[in-house]
């Protein structure tokens, strides 16, 4: 697999969301970049050289699918900003709160002009297994990828977990075009503050459940190594470099 690592180790929402934390911080690894609703196409001009492979879209987007106003012009601003800086693939949550899954029908309606957006951009459009209101990740993006063949998946190991779907993410196949790998441990779950564990710090076999896996593309290791006043976490941060070098034959 491509290895990378997440911008959002170095950065977090609301208070370190500087962009320029990243050139300051973030390891010498392939990246994946988090971006902040704050930002904007002025964000090229710092982080253009940057390793970048994968851009996750404000995920604020997904909240405004099942309404009567659609934010289909972040969801393009983002997918500016990814291929200005090389990325590949933009990883889309289809659906958010407050309303979630529960009127999919409507978020699924808006995937066309999606994809369209992130045609004209050239990246690929891969919605993510996020958690559900009253359905579940796996039947969501199944239900995406029927409603157009242009959609892919990027599969996320905690948020599975929680929903008791991780063994079964194989069988969406080619369907899959990206990973988020964290652990998962149901008794820190949506404890506050949020809590990102690193391979073998919950209960799942990460590296078991990757070795079955039908994939053999990109993969981001989603963890925070930034403390409560900003600083970072130099240790956590080699230890989660560590742990994907090892993916690396």
């Amino acid at each position: 697999m491509r290895p990378l690592i997440s911008t959002g180790s170095v950065t977090r929402n609301p208070d370190f969301t500087d962009h320029l934390r990243i050139l300051e911080h973030a390891p010498s690894n392939e990246l994946e970049l988090s971006i902040y609703s704050s930002w904007d196409e002025r964000v090229v001009h710092d982080l253009r050289g940057l390793p970048v492979v994968t851009v996750p879209a404000d995920k604020r987007i997904g909240a405004t699918l099942s309404g009567p106003n659609p934010n289909l012009d972040r969801f393009a601003l983002d997918c500016r900003i990814a291929a200005a800086l090389g990325a590949g693939l933009v990883v889309l949550h289809l659906w958010e709160l407050p309303d979630g899954d529960r009127y999919l029908e409507r978020n699924l309606d808006r995937l066309p002009a999606l994809l369209d957006v992130a045609d004209e951009h050239g990246v690929t459009l891969a919605v993510e297994t996020i958690p559900c209101t009253v359905g579940t990740p796996l039947e969501n993006v199944r239900r995406a990828c029927e409603r157009d063949p242009r959609c892919r998946v990027t599969l996320d190991t905690e948020f599975l977990a929680l929903h008791g779907q991780l063994d079964q993410a194989h069988e969406l196949g080619e369907l899959i075009a990206h990973v988020h790998v964290k652990d998962f441990d149901p008794a820190v779950w949506g404890t506050k503050p949020r809590r990102y564990l690193l391979p073998g710090e919950g209960t799942l076999d990460v590296d078991g459940w990757l070795r079955r896996l039908p994939h053999d593309g990109t993969l981001t290791l989603e963890m925070s190594a930034v403390g409560p006043e900003g600083q970072i976490d130099t240790e956590r941060l080699e230890t989660a470099v560590a742990w994907l070098r090892r993916l690396v034959p």
